[in-house]
């Protein structure tokens, strides 16, 4: 299996390990669905999710590389580079999510494609920032299940 399919799998586990810890979404929620009982559109999005990680690894100096090949310590995010990430997951996942047709609407409904979330980052709640930046923080330790750490690219300003 390709390991942008493995980090997508590894997204929607993340993704369902932390639906049923907060139970922010109800049980029969179309994403909360073992990975080969989603809906596609949802499996898409998960690739899409981790075909973007090197673009925001990039933009903060970062890339990852394979463990053995590794010179450094693994990197932390500081703070500002998890807001930073953040708001680019943000707005890559309301991209993807217009360009499937989805449209905004009061409630989320995966069947009508609606979401109150198709709105710039300023107008989120912290909750729902907050699901954003778990993401974020979560893709150091999700790259490692596949064997990959990030790492500062040699001439990034270290932090």
């Amino acid at each position: 299996m390709a390991e942008a399919e493995l980090i997508a799998r590894a997204i929607h586990a993340d993704y369902l390990r932390r639906g049923k810890v907060d139970g922010s979404l109800p049980e029969d929620d179309p994403s909360l669905r073992a990975w080969e009982e989603l809906d596609e559109s949802l499996r898409a999005s998960d690739r899409d999710q981790a075909g973007d990680i090197g673009r925001k690894l990039a933009s903060i100096g970062c890339a990852a590389v394979p463990a053995e090949q590794a010179r450094s310590e693994p990197v932390q995010f500081e703070p500002g580079e998890i807001e930073m990430l953040a708001r680019l997951e943000h707005a890559r996942w309301v991209e993807e999510r217009l360009r499937q047709g989805w449209r905004p609407g009061p409630r989320r409904d995966v069947a009508e494609r609606r979401s109150p979330y198709l709105v710039p980052w300023e107008e989120l709640s912290e909750k729902v920032r907050d699901l954003d930046r778990d993401s974020v923080r979560a893709i150091p330790r999700l790259l490692a299940e596949v064997g990959l750490l990030i790492v500062r690219r040699p001439g990034s300003r270290e932090r």
